[in-house]
């Protein structure tokens, strides 16, 4: 079976990305225990020696790949920490973070479904192992603020899980979903989640002034 890669294969396109790629894919599809470097070259039609000239081993791919998937996540997360707990800033974030989400969904997928794996496989590794522990961390502070109002809190919070669901969190059960279709369903489940957020927020705090 061949494999669709995450990204259109191109004749410039070099061996050492092509092997990327499969390895997202076959990563996403049958596990990081159940692939092997044997997997990888039979999908690329190419060798086993072909591929340790680039990797010398399965654990250098994935190190790789858990980087590309980490670089999405942060790309999603750096946008929210700029929005802050301002709904309107949400709001206007949201449909770019959707966008780079669904651009790299089996990324994520194969990041998400072996995420212990990778956690323990690079536990030691100062780069790779800090940011797989630390994800997250930021959006935790901006949700745990006590001085923010509750619902505010509280609502931003639910649109970050329908956001982290599809994706991450249960993205294997929305594997079959068009992009397009998803993009669709969580833009409107994110319109009545924020929906008129800032001005009841507004509201609250006046009459705790008054």
């Amino acid at each position: 079976m061949t494999v669709t890669s995450t990204k259109p294969s191109t004749a410039s396109t070099s061996t050492r990305e092509r092997i990327i790629e499969v390895a997202i894919e076959l990563f996403a599809r049958q596990g990081y225990g159940g692939t092997s470097l044997r997997h990888i070259a039979e999908q690329l039609n190419i060798t086993k020696a072909a591929v340790y000239h680039h990797f010398h081993t399965k654990d250098d791919i994935a190190r790789v790949v858990v980087g590309r998937a980490l670089d999405v996540q942060q790309a999603a997360t750096d946008r929210l920490t700029v929005a802050g707990t301002d709904p309107a800033a949400w709001q206007r974030a949201l449909p770019q973070i959707i966008d780079i989400v669904i651009g790299h969904r089996r990324l994520l997928y194969a990041l998400e479904r072996d995420e212990d794996t990778y956690k323990a496989l690079f536990a030691n590794d100062p780069a790779i192992g800090t940011r797989l522990s630390d994800e997250g961390a930021s959006l935790a502070g901006l949700l745990a603020d006590p001085t923010v109002d509750p619902a505010v809190r509280v609502r931003l919070g639910c649109t970050l899980s329908a956001l982290l669901g599809p994706f991450i969190l249960l993205s294997d059960h929305y594997q079959d979903i068009p992009g397009d279709q998803l993009r669709q369903y969580l833009t409107s489940a994110i319109v009545v989640l924020l929906q008129d957020l800032s001005t009841e927020a507004d509201t609250r705090q006046g009459r705790h002034l008054a």
